[in-house]
């Protein structure tokens, strides 16, 4: 999964006494007894911070960019949480510190599990129960509903309207995309974006609240349950088949079963029916996702070498 991938952002070292200092308020040094980080991610530094009381963990995670709207997190977790029983951690602090280089950071509840890469890489094969879990809850998220496209505000209003879908492909398309893309599969996504104009259009009629970045690394198994839902610092108004492309990005861990077990699950809890070709428009939809990603200015060649098979496979079934 993204585990290969370079860091976008340089991981940031911390020492206990920071973090005592990052935690005033919420947790005393004295109850600190180890900070762990945590090789995940590549936009945020991530910390787990032990305590004397073996039952409480926290997560620490700072942020490196402003696009990273995680305030939004507060009300929409609490809500969440609160209203659909979702397994989302509460958030117990946001701030900034010069500890962190004046970056801003939150504390969230540690919540026990293993994200489906570190499960897969250990072994496990996923399970029709926990493609039910993750079905139902997508369901639950998707139920929120919203008139247009757009970035969400702290108050989950929409603040930045966003144009239609179909103008995405070529927006995000830039040199960078096409050069490590190439000629040809420029060409291809192209055609095949105007092939699907009418299906695209579409999508933009009902939208829905959508996690953002719903993929391996943010979905925890526990006990061969789902155990959790993290990282909603992307969530806005947007297509639910953004969330389940991403969902079935790595297509090779998915078997046919499983993918008529998510149809059977979300269609039976959502007021969103999934189309007949929804896996495939799914693909299509990720599509957009992957060119953005790769156009990025840094330099990850492990990432976009990674990218760039996806969006061959995804090419293939069109």
């Amino acid at each position: 999964m993204e585990y290969e991938w370079e860091r976008k952002f340089p991981f940031l070292e911390i020492d206990n006494t920071g973090v005592s200092k990052l935690f005033e308020g919420i947790l005393e040094a004295r109850n600190i007894i180890n900070v762990i980080p945590i090789d995940e991610g590549c936009r945020t530094t991530n910390y787990i911070i032990e305590t004397n009381d073996s039952q409480r963990k926290y997560i620490l995670k700072i942020f490196f960019s402003t696009e990273q709207n995680y305030k939004k997190e507060f009300k929409l977790l609490a809500k969440l949480k609160e209203n659909e029983n979702m397994p989302v951690p509460k958030i117990y602090k946001i701030s900034n510190h010069e500890v962190v280089q004046n970056k801003e950071y939150a504390i969230y509840e540690y919540i026990e599990g293993k994200t489906i890469g570190q499960a897969i890489s250990e072994g496990y094969v996923l399970e029709e129960n926990f493609v039910r879990e993750v079905a139902g809850s997508l369901a639950k998220i998707h139920s929120y509903k919203f008139d247009t496209t757009g970035f969400l505000d702290e108050n989950l209003n929409i603040r930045e309207e966003l144009p239609p879908l179909i103008s995405w492909y070529e927006n995000f398309m830039g040199d960078r995309a096409q050069n490590r893309l190439g000629k040809d599969i420029i060409e291809k996504i192209n055609s095949i974006v105007i092939d699907n104009r009418k299906i695209l259009t579409e999508l933009d009629q009902d939208i829905r609240l959508v996690h953002g970045d719903f993929q391996g690394t943010n979905i925890l198994i526990k006990d061969g349950k789902l155990g959790g839902i993290l990282d909603w610092e992307f969530v806005m108004a947007g297509h639910p088949l953004s969330d389940i492309g991403q969902f079935f990005r790595y297509e090779e861990y998915f078997n046919k079963k499983l993918v008529q077990v998510f149809e059977d699950e979300y269609n039976k809890n959502s007021s969103y029916k999934l189309i007949d070709d929804w896996h495939k428009v799914s693909k299509l939809r990720d599509l957009v996702n992957l060119v953005q990603l790769i156009d990025s200015k840094e330099y990850m060649p492990k990432k976009y070498a990674n990218i760039k098979m996806i969006v061959v496979n995804i090419l293939k079934q069109f």
